[in-house]
């Protein structure tokens, strides 16, 4: 059995893509990729990472197909071209891709929200220890009467 990250869907770059809107249902609800995908039996990240290797012409084509088989009203399923024209500009860009001037990844990696906190609190713990060596570090004893140097020794206050 394959573990799941958890955290995948929060930095997958398909997820524009897969959560646009492509009309509203004929009982009002909104319609997504995502959604459209789904109804259709197939998985939406694996089938928008392969529709990114196709050539444009053809993703639409296949987009607006799906499209086509929703309960959408009549003129939203007339215009399923022209909406999957729209919604393919949402996919993340191929390195490979010519005419590319810069190209976005499929997968943004980013930290977790907890090591960001830990980084943050590490980083306070040792400016605050570095404060407080500095500060008590370089006491003179001869200022302190009450810094022992020996710990077996007795207080003497100086007169």
């Amino acid at each position: 059995m394959s573990h799941a990250d958890v955290f995948a869907l929060k930095n997958c770059g398909l997820n524009l893509f897969l959560f646009a809107d492509v009309g509203t249902e004929n009982n009002g609800s909104m319609l997504t990729v995502l959604s459209v995908l789904a109804r259709l039996g197939q998985d939406p990240w694996a089938q928008a990472a392969q529709w990114m290797k196709l050539p444009r012409a053809e993703i639409i084509d296949r987009l607006a197909n799906s499209i086509a088989q929703m309960p959408l009203p009549p003129q939203t399923l007339r215009d399923a071209h022209q909406t999957a024209a729209r919604l393919i500009q949402l996919l993340p860009t191929r390195a490979s891709e010519p005419n590319q001037a810069s190209a976005a990844p499929l997968v943004s990696w980013a930290l977790p929200r907890w090591a960001l906190v830990a980084g943050v609190a590490i980083m306070l713990a040792l400016a605050f220890g570095g404060t407080l060596l500095s500060t008590f570090g370089n006491i003179n004893t001869a200022e302190a009467p009450w810094v022992q140097t020996n710990p077996l020794s007795p207080i003497v206050p100086s007169r």
